[in-house]
């Protein structure tokens, strides 16, 4: 496939077939977005209402409208924002709840770290299409939050779970391994908040910020990715992992989220570590992680149990990673492994009877028929990313390789 066709088939997926599905999720009634609908796309207007999906389409519409111009994109960016600016945002103590019921009452108000992160994301990414200062200023006051109560000054990172008014909880919304360990760190949480940060510091290049971005980009390096080059899952406080199990997906997604903060910073030793890392992290999972088809196995449970399973997020995160990959040295595996994976997305992922991309097939390409089209962690921000990232990232190749002739 040429670059060209890649990129045009990026933008028809995006537009034609995953966001134009979410808008026909916008709750006109009540504010935001519904937040369950069946396998077969018929929507729970009565379901209650995840902020962590509200950031999530937020995020992905503010990135759309930002890439490929809309008037409708920007139109369910201020709605998504309008929700959690008006309803998600608690007011007394700070920060963004966690849940909501279908009217906007608020269900369950604890505060967790993955949750704000993901606030902060959304937020930088409408103010970088909206300019509005406000929406600025919740996610500055949401970094606030985070260093204020949940940066550990003893063991680095990040304390996780907090109750409503920022008293730590146990960790059960993000930390339950399968060891049945209730951890009280994870990866998968502070590579979020890397995520966010990253974003931010775009929009709001804080000293504090790139300060704590690279304490991260260290804390990856040095301590998350473990001797075999895998991502440790789950740890105690004191940074102990708890927990045996690969994540593919999370390896491969972290391979070009990590790249994506080191750009950010300006210690260009620390840049370039990470970015020798991350090649042989993607260069594992290419040897590891992949099946005979090019699809990528979603984990390794315990050390020995393979999940074959083709989970949305996992496809759409190893299509960019991959491709990230091959921009740095132009290496035509990671090429053809970008491509395979897209092939095993439009074959087997992509509902094209009902819109969106099922959660997850067998290893033969079968959906799972009990599982949702959306609900609280079935969002646009993985699949509807990896299309807006692979165009992106294949025009400005376009626009670089115009300026050289």
């Amino acid at each position: 496939m040429k670059l060209q066709d890649f990129k045009q088939e990026m933008a028809h997926e995006v537009d034609n077939n995953i966001l134009s599905f979410w808008l026909e999720m916008i709750d006109k009634e009540n504010g935001g977005f519904h937040c369950f609908a069946d396998f077969n796309g018929t929507v729970d207007k009565e379901h209650d209402k995840a902020v962590l999906l509200h950031s999530r389409i937020l995020w992905s519409f503010s990135a759309a409208h930002r890439i490929l111009p809309n008037d409708k994109y920007l139109a369910a960016a201020k709605h998504a924002y309008l929700f959690i600016k008006e309803q998600a945002l608690d007011r007394e103590n700070g920060g963004v709840y966690w849940m909501l019921d279908s009217k906007g009452k608020v269900k369950d108000p604890q505060k967790h770290i993955y949750n704000q992160g993901f606030a902060i994301y959304a937020l930088t990414e409408y103010f970088r299409i909206s300019k509005d200062l406000e929406a600025l200023d919740i996610a500055k006051g949401l970094f606030e939050l985070i260093e204020s109560n949940a940066y550990d000054k003893v063991n680095g990172g990040y304390i996780e779970a907090f109750d409503q008014h920022w008293q730590p909880i146990e960790n059960h919304l993000v930390c339950d391994t399968s060891e049945e360990v209730l951890a009280e760190k994870s990866m998968n949480t502070h590579l979020h908040i890397l995520e966010a940060y990253a974003n931010l510091h775009r929009v709001w290049p804080d000293e504090l910020v790139e300060q704590r971005l690279s304490e991260l980009l260290v804390l990856f390096r040095d301590t998350i990715v473990d001797e075999d080059l895998h991502f440790g899952l789950f740890f105690s406080r004191e940074w102990q992992c708890v927990s045996k199990d690969v994540s593919y997906g999370h390896d491969i997604e972290g391979t070009w989220l990590l790249d994506d903060a080191a750009a950010c910073i300006s210690d260009k030793q620390l840049s370039a570590s990470i970015y020798a890392l991350t090649t042989k992290m993607a260069d594992v999972t290419l040897q590891q992680g992949r099946d005979a088809d090019g699809a990528i196995f979603n984990e390794l449970q315990h050390g020995k149990m393979l999940d074959s399973d083709r989970i949305w997020w996992v496809q759409a995160e190893a299509m960019v990673g991959f491709y990230n990959a091959f921009q740095k040295d132009f290496d035509p595996r990671y090429w053809a492994v970008a491509q395979d994976c897209w092939k095993i997305i439009k074959n087997q992922i992509v509902d094209t009877e009902n819109g969106e991309w099922h959660w997850k097939t067998d290893r033969q390409g079968n959906p799972y028929t009990g599982e949702a089209k959306v609900e609280p962690w079935k969002c646009p921000y993985h699949n509807g990313r990896a299309c807006l990232e692979i165009y992106s990232r294949i025009t400005s190749y376009e626009e670089n390789s115009y300026a050289c002739c």
